[in-house]
């Protein structure tokens, strides 16, 4: 066999050897790597799946906590009016009884001057008398 010949079939046999190889692969891996694509995909799909619902499930939270929140304002809002008048009321009903009882007393203090006040006089009235009486 010529040194040509021989060179010409180490480079067929090469590529048959590469073609093989090529075929194997292609024949293993592409269905494989086709498979792994296929899930890939799956898995991105149902990640924006999960991403649309997380979304409207936080959303929807964020929504019922904003009319929570809101409801809690309004509850504590109402309540502090509410708390607000009673300690206004009880205040003006308290103060009427303190002036009441301020005016009480001091009809009470005017009464007892004008008695005191009469019964010095009545005292000098009878310190008059008792010194015109012959003494004995």
């Amino acid at each position: 066999m010529p040194y040509h010949d021989h060179t010409m079939s180490t480079a067929t046999a090469a590529k048959n050897a590469v073609g093989s190889f090529r075929e194997v692969v292609q024949d293993l891996l592409v269905p494989e790597l086709k498979a792994v694509k296929v899930s890939v995909d799956s898995l991105h799909s149902e990640i924006g799946f999960l991403r649309s619902e997380t979304k409207v499930s936080l959303d929807s939270l964020r929504s019922e906590t904003k009319v929570a929140l809101d409801s809690l304002r309004s509850e504590t809002k109402v309540s502090l009016d509410s708390l607000r008048s009673e300690l206004k009321g009880s205040l003006d009903s308290l103060r009427e009884e303190v002036k009441l009882r301020d005016e009480i007393s001091s009809q009470g203090m005017r009464n007892l001057s004008e008695k005191l006040d009469f019964a010095i006089d009545i005292r000098e009235r009878l310190a008059t008398l008792e010194a015109r009486l012959p003494r004995q």
